[in-house]
């Protein structure tokens, strides 16, 4: 989405990292909890739609962000305090309405610094985002071979 509401080619590199990073958050999140079935705190004896509660979802994608905002495409300084506040919010949330344990939220956000570190070892240049891009949009590229 972000492709087309900000089409701007200088942001492609951003944008399909980003997304990269995001699918692979949740194919690491659902295979988890797949994997562990921890069951979420109960409130008065009931249980949220959603049974599973390790890792916290929401957790690893603040601390993804916050990662690839910090280290793989560092925002400005004066944007440094209001991502971190959101990142805070997101994680601490999550513990006030009792949707996680707080071990939940901490191996959210181990498990999101990973997949940081994961993205920036497999980081795509902006050639390769562009013609993704692409592909993907059927968009065509100026000064590509075809471009007459």
């Amino acid at each position: 989405m972000l492709i087309w509401v900000f089409n701007n080619s200088n942001l492609y590199q951003m944008q399909v990292n980003l997304l990269i990073g995001l699918t692979l958050d949740i194919i690491l999140v659902v295979t988890l909890k797949a994997i562990t079935r921890r069951r979420r705190p109960t409130i008065n004896g009931s249980l949220a739609p959603e049974k599973d509660s390790f890792p916290s979802g929401h957790s690893t994608r603040a601390a993804f962000i916050t990662y690839f905002f910090f280290n793989l495409w560092p925002i400005p300084l004066i944007c440094v305090p209001f991502l971190l506040a959101w990142s805070f919010s997101v994680c601490m949330s999550k513990l006030l309405v009792r949707k996680h344990h707080i071990i939940d939220i901490l191996a959210g956000i181990i498990l999101g610094i990973f997949q940081g570190l994961l993205i920036g070892y497999i980081y795509l240049k902006q050639e390769t985002c562009a013609s993704l891009v692409w592909w993907i949009t059927d968009e065509k590229i100026s000064g590509a071979e075809y471009d007459v």
